[in-house]
């Protein structure tokens, strides 16, 4: 039997959370759907951004429009983008082990540090707040310390665990499989991933090391740090969706493309070309950025570069601008061809020089201009060791993913 389920979706403008609209789910399994319809008092804002600017762009001023999720979508990109993936899922599951939590739960009982600028509470005078299955409470905006964060993922299996239990109140919402959290260091916050015990190699000093090795090639790299806590390597990555106190708003490339998670293996970089070219002030330096990040993706076998580890940042005016980089991190290969997770060019995803350099006419680029970006970054992947050495790593981790590095390697 299908439930009704109704959250206010607030979005932080200037620092402050204002109500953007209303969202409704009708929760029915594999069938649930959502509806939305923005505020007509938010519509009318000068500074109105749009939740989602694919699947719900703003309204005229004055024109009520109520959209509906396209079938086999959930919740709309936009809105989901603000919620956790598979950690933060399972500290809900494991801070809720018997509410059988659904897409939209997931969402509005997130912590106050997602991702982007979106909020979630009971109604557009509530203010923003998390769902604790029963009602919306209080936003719990403690920032704890990257000690009791390491400890409390060294006992994410228990769940009486006192550092453990600090962290499912606190309720981390971020993306992405390996545990994290919000941490302020030097007083701007960052992004910290810790090491698990079941880590074959340093992969938190791997990640360090090849954004260093990315912005030796002339890519966009936020402020990244590499530090041990309680014996263990943990990696930091400046927040680019907080400017000081603010949030920025962000989206995936899979929320900007408009695409859905169950075509995995059909996206392209195309995809993620077009948007830029339709939201961005600056595409061909975005496009150029872009076919960067795909060649370096070849070269370090970084295989995971699917649509949600691409993402926009909102600029003005309801442009859109590619994010820096973030989440690569080079995947050992067993074999001497290996495929991204994105459509690259005439061969498919199939992660080589000359199917990107097919792809170069899309981005804009001229075939030399493509075969400069390639040589280059060539160049300085192929001195990936000496990087690697410098920012720390042993030649024991070294050795275990040489195989990342098959060309020019």
């Amino acid at each position: 039997m299908a439930t009704l389920k109704r959250t206010t979706v607030y979005i932080y403008l200037a620092g402050v959370p204002v109500p953007a609209g209303i969202m409704t789910s009708r929760v029915d399994g594999r069938y649930t759907s959502s509806e939305f319809i923005y505020g007509n008092r938010y519509i009318q804002r000068d500074d109105a951004v749009p939740v989602d600017p694919v699947s719900l762009p703003l309204p005229l001023p004055g024109r009520s429009v109520v959209y509906r999720t396209s079938p086999d979508f959930a919740v709309f990109n936009g809105i989901r983008d603000a919620g956790p993936d598979k950690w933060g899922r399972y500290l809900l599951d494991k801070k809720y082990p018997t509410a059988g939590l659904d897409e939209f739960d997931y969402i509005v009982s997130s912590g106050s540090d997602r991702v982007g600028a979106l909020g979630f509470g009971a109604s557009p005078t509530s203010g923003v707040g998390v769902w604790d299955g029963h009602a919306f409470v209080p936003v719990d905006d403690r920032i704890p310390e990257l000690a009791q964060l390491q400890r409390a993922v060294d006992h994410a299996d228990d769940s009486e665990d006192q550092d453990f239990r600090l962290l499912l109140e606190y309720g981390p919402s971020l993306g992405g499989a390996r545990p994290k959290g919000t941490v302020l260091w030097d007083g701007e916050l960052y992004l910290a991933k810790f090491s698990l015990s079941s880590d074959a190699w340093d992969v938190c000093g791997a990640e360090y090391a090849t954004m260093k090795l990315a912005a030796a090639c002339g890519m966009n790299v936020p402020q990244v740090i590499i530090t041990e806590v309680l014996g263990k390597s943990v990696y930091l990555i400046r927040r680019f969706d907080r400017d000081g106190v603010s949030r920025v708003p962000f989206h995936s490339a899979l929320t900007m493309t408009g695409s859905h998670e169950s075509d995995y293996g059909r996206h392209s970089y195309k995809d993620i070309v077009s948007a830029i070219s339709k939201y961005s002030p600056t595409p061909a330096e975005d496009r150029l950025e872009l076919y960067r990040r795909m060649v370096f993706n070849i070269f370090c076998s970084n295989t995971d570069d699917h649509l949600r580890n691409h993402g926009f940042l909102y600029a003005s005016n309801g442009q859109w601008q590619l994010s820096p980089l973030y989440d690569v991190l080079p995947f050992p290969q067993n074999t001497n061809s290996w495929s991204l997770a994105l459509q690259i060019g005439e061969e498919g995803r199939a992660a080589t020089v000359s199917n990107a350099l097919s792809a170069a006419a899309g981005f804009g680029l001229r075939q030399q201009e493509a075969v400069a970006v390639v040589e280059q970054i060539h160049e300085v992947t192929n001195g990936w060791r000496d990087i690697y050495a410098e920012c720390g790593q042993s030649q024991l981790d070294i050795d275990k993913i040489a195989g990342c590095f098959h060309v020019g390697g």
